[in-house]
């Protein structure tokens, strides 16, 4: 078990805790962050289904003048918060699509590295990792990204209102939450602290009437850092279409897996990650689009008359569904776009929340037609750890040609939230973090 000493955010949190409810606690925690000037490194994993065509997918030209090809180039608009990956491979474990998905993060290993960081973490967050979905589990015979353990894959919860209540409780019961976030901390633990000046002796006693005054202190600060911000955590603004399942609805598949839903769904989930990682409920979040095999058909959406996994199986003889899979990926970049706008667009400390956060991008196959798990198509966003950005690096000359590890990746990731490890997984090809990356 990794131990690390009690800050005094952390004290506070805890205190917080004891005397309140989970949604006043991530309210003292993110006002503190903001009261510091600061903020904290966090990760995002999100999964996008059934690989790529690579020549489609990763940029030509060289490091900082490159040009996007079809499958990415809706990321144009915010190719400076992005370094666009390739010759990065997945080595070892099993194939194809199921062999893909149970090694995107864990590289072999048992753990996932969103389950790994969220765990690193999880003494300083209501949540150690968060998981959300959309239609993740609908007709999922092929797997999930996140592993808790050997064998123990993570189900995302794929109905927003469902991701919601758990994070920041009932819808109804925001005026509640308003009051609570009213009352002080040190006043809702005042029954016990007075107990125990009972039991101690003066210099005892008059040492604890310092130490709370000047708990009294550093609470009133940062119960008047961003009361703007606070306000969100307690009402997020995340729903704004009023989105919800019609009463009475009992159909398959479920009203939130529904393809004419999945947009819509969608929307809600990135808006309520966004919202999660503003208001510090968690260090790590996964979103998983779909899964490996993607049943999804996305018409009115992106014009393809195919499910999903149908175009992945293109080739030069079947143009149609090249071109399918094509609208497809273009699709889900544009999503990956609107995200990293979002995060772009909450402050935090002297920069934004985009500049506290790596975002991963990432898909479980290579080359979809041919099942393969190399040049994989991976994008690495956010500035967290003094990422790069701006930039496409090719790491296909590594190792004679035969291209770099994907577990290397992963080390960055989690040396980029401060994180000091130097392994994660394979090491078939070597250790240590995938160079480049950062400075």
């Amino acid at each position: 078990m990794i131990r690390r000493p009690v800050s005094r955010r952390g004290f506070l949190r805890g205190m917080a805790q004891a005397g309140a409810a989970l949604p006043l606690s991530a309210l003292l925690h993110r006002s503190a962050l903001a009261a510091e000037g600061g903020g904290v490194p966090r990760a995002l994993f999100v999964f996008i289904p059934d690989g790529c065509a690579p020549e489609l997918w990763h940029p030509s030209g060289d490091t900082y003048n490159f040009t996007l090809p079809r499958m990415t180039d809706p990321l144009e608009s915010v190719r400076q918060h992005c370094v666009f990956l390739s010759g990065l491979n997945m080595y070892s474990g099993g194939s194809t699509h199921e062999g893909g998905v149970a090694k995107v993060l864990t590289a072999t290993g048992d753990i996932s590295m969103d389950v790994f960081i969220g765990q690193y973490f999880k003494d300083q967050t209501p949540h150690a990792s968060i998981h959300l979905g959309v239609a993740s589990n609908h007709q999922n015979g092929s797997g999930y990204m996140s592993y808790l353990g050997s064998g123990q894959p993570i189900s995302p919860e794929d109905n927003p209102l469902s991701a919601y209540e758990r994070m920041f409780g009932p819808p109804g019961g925001v005026e509640d939450i308003e009051n609570r976030r009213k009352l002080s901390v040190l006043d809702a633990a005042m029954g016990d602290l007075n107990t125990l000046q009972t039991r101690l002796g003066q210099a005892q006693r008059q040492k604890l009437e310092l130490h709370m005054e000047s708990l009294r202190e550093v609470e009133n600060r940062i119960l008047a850092a961003d009361q703007a911000g606070a306000g969100a955590c307690s009402q997020p603004d995340w729903n704004r279409e009023g989105w919800t399942i019609p009463e009475g609805y009992n159909s398959y598949p479920k009203y939130h897996d529904r393809d004419d839903q999945f947009a819509t769904v969608g929307k809600l989930q990135m808006d309520l990650a966004v919202q999660a990682l503003s208001c510090d409920m968690t260090r790590s979040l996964s979103l998983q689009w779909s899964h490996p095999v993607s049943p999804t058909h996305l018409q009115p959406e992106t014009g393809a008359s195919q499910r999903h996994h149908d175009s992945s199986h293109f080739d030069a003889s079947n143009l149609a569904s090249a071109e399918n899979f094509v609208l497809y990926k273009r699709w889900f970049t544009e999503q990956f776009a609107y995200l990293l706008r979002e995060l772009d667009a909450q402050p935090e400390g002297d920069g934004t929340l985009l500049d506290n956060t790596v975002i991963f991008l990432c898909s479980e196959l290579g080359h979809s037609s041919r099942h393969d798990h190399r040049n994989m198509p991976f994008v690495l966003a956010g500035r967290a750890g003094g990422l790069e950005t701006g930039r496409a690096l090719d790491y296909s000359s590594a190792h004679n040609g035969d291209g770099e590890t994907h577990a290397k990746l992963l080390v960055s990731i989690a040396n980029a939230v401060g994180i000091p490890i130097n392994s994660f997984g394979y090491t078939g090809h070597g250790d240590g973090p995938l160079q480049g990356l950062y400075a």
